[in-house]
């Protein structure tokens, strides 16, 4: 079984055939068995041109030769539908909208996209149109089985269909149109749509809505998947505004019984943030579509680029509890021209990050979260997924947070639930009701009618916020720690410490204690230079570089970015030291004295995620005061004690002398949640990328006096410093709530 960790290759540039091999192989050195070839802004190769047909070829032999997996993306950026422009440019094939109220009611009406500049033509396509639909799958399903075809179903293993959508051209007041929706309505409720549109018919959007979701599956999803069925190919993707009840009834109709069309059915989670109040309501969706080839979620796309592998271990987990068995990493940057475009958020899966090593330990993981995910529960309650109640107050802004917040209490108090459909019975049932009450078994919703004993308490009995808790029918458990606080934990009758993100399944003893060495000081090896950038929030604004004594650096200027040192041009004709997915995006400049005191930087089109000045040497870089575009240039610390901060970007190693009792059989490195190595004597006892960071003892090494050498490693977050600095203070920024990239060693 290959590694269930598929990463959303981006396509930028020009990668040539080299280019292409040398970055599927250090996907496979990494523990990756499987890439999704995205194409995404900043690829500078013309979409389904044979120049992009040759370089998917090229990626299918790299898999082919290190025994990967490919899976193809069906159309340019998102959402799909659209061949990258070729459908939309017939007019016909655009998506449409019927105005239901007001004096425009019955006008029929095209929208435009919200942001031509990204997507690249400004229609929606039109997925409830046959013949739209046809012609975009013979422009890019049928492309792709003429090239390689031979390849499908073994070392091409499926194809990804992105956010298709029927919402993208409604207002509050539009429902989406087509050609036949009137005789379509009139064949589900025997009324005429004219009429009730006139009337308001209580029961006008919901059954307008169920014969818009019937039709969306016709068209667009059924097509896919038999297409896909018919060719070899798993057919995976996800809807948009999956996350909301009423948002996905308006673009998907249907969620649950559309979502079923995958052959392996898929959400979108973009912001790994496990207190949303969307979230339990997100994966339980893939929970119901789930089938024999399991399902998928894409992850990880807002990063940030410094999270933490314990939160995504973890994410990991909770996805496998709702039976979702692949995982799409979000996104793998082949290099990072995509950013000049895409600027708002960065997390990149690739050998750029330091930590990259960290991703087989993941791997591991993974393959232990799909096993678990092969497993299934029994609901202590049922939940019907809101589509009645949303559909009939389609046009209406309705509040579903009570109902969000309701299946969130269930999950808080460790009650299992799975959603149902309209027309299924279970019993008990949750329901919202088309008047928008919540009802149990039609009784008004009361949470303590549901007796279930938690498994997970606090040491008081009482059961704690932040701990997910689900029970498998062959008698097994597991318990995420998702957001609650580090603590001491009574599960299944034992007292456990359950620190943010663990991880405790069902069967794990306890990791002993272990002496703890009394504050040791340790040798610091940098293993690289810093880098660190100036920030600029616009064009020509100034960045001070404060420097604690005379420093030594280099500046690696973006293309088609200018920079000046104290008022004079910074010459870069050199190539920059940078990670690889930089290196065709900056030139350095020779090395450069910075005076000890205050050293000013100007440049312009600076960007959150694709600096246009970078700062190389050895020293440390840290954002201080009120005003962010200042930064201090420090000498590099020569030794550290617990408790001391270390600023940096990439490689460092602290070393020590320590004492090793005869009975020691294990070391456990405390306090952080990085990419670690420990040495012994320079054996190496292992690496550990979340806890418990517990290595095994070299026996020859008991009762002896032995150097202790730990590697850490950063990810690239330091490079882009503090970057709430822009979310406070750039306006056009899309996606908040990523957090600071503040990661070091």
């Amino acid at each position: 079984m290959k590694c269930p960790l598929i990463t959303m290759s981006a396509i930028t540039g020009k990668p040539s055939r080299d280019e292409i091999f040398s970055y599927m192989r250090s996907l496979k050195d990494g523990g990756i068995e499987q890439a999704m070839l995205y194409p995404r802004s900043g690829c500078e190769i013309e979409y389904l041109s044979e120049e992009w047909f040759s370089c998917i070829g090229n990626f299918i032999a790299a898999a082919k030769e290190l025994d990967m997996l490919i899976w193809l993306y069906d159309d340019f950026n998102w959402p799909s539908g659209d061949a990258g422009g070729r459908v939309t440019a017939i007019p016909e094939f655009r998506l449409q909208a019927i105005s239901t109220v007001g004096e425009s009611a019955g006008q029929i009406s095209v929208k435009s996209r919200h942001n031509a500049g990204l997507f690249g033509e400004k229609f929606f396509p039109n997925l409830l149109c046959e013949r739209a639909v046809d012609f975009f799958i013979e422009c890019t399903h049928e492309e792709y089985f003429k090239r390689f075809g031979a390849d499908f179903g073994t070392t091409v293993k499926g194809m990804f269909t992105d956010e298709p959508s029927i919402g993208y051209c409604t207002h509050d007041e539009y429902i989406p149109y087509y050609e036949g929706i009137k005789e379509d309505y009139f064949e589900l409720c025997g009324r005429y749509f004219d009429d009730d549109m006139r009337t308001q018919h209580s029961m006008l959007y919901l059954d307008a809505m169920t014969v818009v979701s019937n039709r969306f599956k016709h068209c667009y999803l059924d097509k896919i998947s038999s297409w896909c069925e018919n060719h070899g190919l798993l057919m995976t993707g996800h809807f948009m505004c999956d996350n909301n009840p009423i948002g996905s009834v308006k673009h998907n109709g249907s969620t649950l019984k559309n979502l079923c069309a995958f052959s392996v059915p898929g959400i979108d989670e973009i912001y790994t943030d496990f207190e949303d109040v969307c979230e339990m309501s997100l994966f339980a969706i893939a929970e119901y579509a789930s089938k024999e080839n399991g399902a998928m979620a894409e992850l990880f796309a807002l990063g940030p680029c410094d999270m933490s592998y314990a939160k995504k271990r973890a994410m990991l987990y909770f996805a496998a509890c709702h039976k979702i068995d692949r995982y799409f990493l979000a996104i793998s940057h082949f290099d990072m021209r995509g950013n000049a475009l895409v600027k708002d958020y960065f997390n990149t899966f690739s050998a750029d990050q330091p930590d990259f090593e960290a991703v087989s330990e993941l791997s591991k993981e993974a393959q232990k979260a799909s096993f678990i995910a092969k497993k299934d529960f029994c609901a202590d309650v049922y939940v019907r997924f809101p589509f009645l109640a949303s559909a009939k107050n389609i046009t209406r802004q309705i509040d579903t947070i009570p109902f969000l917040t309701v299946i969130n209490e269930l999950t808080k108090n460790q009650i299992q639930w799975k959603y149902i459909c309209d027309e299924e019975v279970n019993a008990p049932v949750i329901e919202l009701t088309g008047d928008l009450e919540i009802t149990l078994n039609g009784e008004p919703f009361d949470i303590s009618k549901i007796k279930v004993e938690p498994l997970v308490t606090d040491l008081n009995g009482n059961t704690p916020e932040g701990i997910f808790v689900r029970r498998f029918d062959d008698g097994s458990f597991i318990a995420l720690n998702l957001f609650a606080k580090d603590s001491e934990y009574i599960i299944d009758n034992r007292t456990v410490t359950l620190k943010k993100h663990d991880v405790y399944l069902s069967g794990e003893q306890k990791v002993p204690k272990n002496t703890k060495i009394a504050n040791p000081v340790f040798k610091i090896g940098y293993k690289n230079a810093n880098i660190a950038r100036t920030m600029h929030l616009e064009a020509d604004a100034l960045s001070d570089i404060i420097c604690e004594c005379d420093t030594m650096a280099s500046f690696a200027i973006r293309n088609g970015a200018d920079a000046y040192l104290n008022g004079k041009k910074i010459i870069c004709q050199n190539d920059a030291d940078l990670p690889n997915g930089m290196k065709k995006l900056y030139k350095a400049s020779k090395p450069i004295l910075l005076k000890k005191g205050v050293n000013t930087v100007s440049a312009t089109n600076d960007l959150k995620y694709l600096p246009s000045v970078l700062v190389l040497g050895d020293f440390e870089c840290e954002y201080v005061g009120a005003n962010v575009c200042q930064s201090t240039l420090r000498p590099r610390k020569e030794s550290y004690t617990c408790g001391d901060r270390i600023y940096g970007y990439g490689e460092v190693e602290f070393s020590t002398e320590i004492d090793i009792p005869k009975d020691t059989t294990e070391i456990e490195i405390c306090g952080t949640d990085m990419l670690t190595k420990v040495y012994i004597n320079d054996t190496l006892l292992g690496k550990k990328a979340f806890s418990p960071y517990v290595f095994p003892v070299e026996p020859l090494t008991k009762g002896t006096t032995a150097t202790l050498k730990i590697v850490q490693y950063s990810s690239l977050a330091p490079m882009f410093g503090d970057v709430d600095f822009w979310d406070k203070n750039v306006k056009s920024c899309g996606w908040r709530g990523t957090p600071s990239t503040t990661h070091k060693p």
